[in-house]
């Protein structure tokens, strides 16, 4: 709900959201920032006071590589992660009684999921949607799991299907119980959306921050820098308006 709560809000205060646009180039103009993006053969070049990378690792350097070189490196050294998150619709009367939010899974268990998450019981918002949404007006009970590690990509190369029903049979092996069919299921792929923070994260962030900081009017944001959760990103967001205000 986040995107769209986002996007609507941001369209009642006269700003244009434009989506499934590549941002190709990123150069210092006379007064500002120059932003060009689309398809090689139709540029289009958008002229900005003010620019916020908010964007994985990788592509921030890649559009850094000619403004901040030292960034740049910096965020080309960060490796990422692929996973899925696997949604699963219950019969509430069907499921037994779920303790907690959800749970972790070590590497050393051999388990194909690596965390799931009791959605109806960790947020009182996703309960209350699912109450009467099922069949015939069923309380339905929104169950979530996670696959793919660093450095197993292997795990994502299966389809749908078998991602699904493999932390399907998990989850069962994890309640100790016999799960019913679920009434519906969903997955959602995220293609390096993990960046992993080695030995020295902390500096490398200083790097990039004092580095782009010498740039007036850029500011970079997101999950590479000070966590991965949404508070996390949000807080960088927030700072990266605070440092461009100051412009």
């Amino acid at each position: 709900q986040l995107p769209a709560t986002l996007v609507e809000r941001l369209t009642e205060r006269g700003v244009t959201v434009r989506s499934g646009t590549i941002v190709r180039e990123l150069h210092r103009a006379q007064t500002g920032w120059r932003v060009v993006s689309g398809p090689v053969p139709a540029p289009e070049v958008h002229e900005a006071d003010r620019v916020v990378l908010a964007l994985p690792a990788v592509p921030t350097a890649r559009l850094l590589r000619d403004v901040a070189p030292e960034a740049s490196a910096a965020l080309g050294t960060v490796e990422t992660a692929s996973m899925a998150v696997l949604t699963f619709a219950f019969d509430a009367g069907a499921l037994p009684e779920l303790t907690g939010s959800g749970f972790l899974v070590p590497p050393r268990d051999g388990r194909f999921i690596k965390a799931a998450t009791f959605s109806a019981v960790k947020w009182d918002w996703v309960r209350a949607a699912g109450e009467g949404a099922g069949p015939g007006g069923a309380d339905l009970v929104l169950l979530r799991a996670s696959v793919g590690r660093h450095r197993e990509a292997s795990t994502l190369q299966h389809p749908d299907a078998v991602l699904l029903d493999r932390a399907h049979a998990d989850l069962a092996l994890a309640l100790d119980a016999v799960l019913p069919r679920p009434v519906a299921r969903h997955v959602q792929r995220w293609g390096g959306g993990l960046p992993q923070y080695a030995v020295g994260h902390l500096d490398l962030v200083a790097t990039v921050r004092e580095s782009v900081a010498t740039c007036p009017g850029l500011a970079v944001a997101g999950a590479t820098y000070e966590g991965v959760g949404i508070p996390a990103c949000i807080a960088t967001g927030r700072q990266a308006a605070r440092e461009l205000l100051g412009h």
